[in-house]
């Protein structure tokens, strides 16, 4: 099976429940507007169908929990700064 690539080059949330990465976007939680766009905007991705995550942004924050997961999956997590 093929795994996919994943790149976040704006600010996200990324967390873990249930074997799935969970991503939320900082401008949806933060605008005011309805519980159910904010529901919406919500995504979820199996953790096993994911090979690599590219990091590109330095708002991007993801908890402990994930990051375990990705490495008992063995998904590259790859971070980039500002240099280019």
């Amino acid at each position: 099976m093929i795994k996919k690539t994943l790149y976040f080059g704006n600010p996200a949330y990324l967390s873990m429940a249930n074997k799935q990465l969970i991503i939320k976007l900082p401008e949806v939680e933060k605008a005011d507007v309805p519980t159910s766009f904010k529901e919406q905007a919500k995504t979820s991705i199996s953790i096993e169908d994911i090979g690599v995550i590219i990091l590109d942004n330095k708002r991007i924050t993801l908890t402990h929990g994930l990051m375990e997961e990705l490495l008992e999956n063995n998904v590259a997590l790859v971070t980039c700064d500002s240099s280019q």
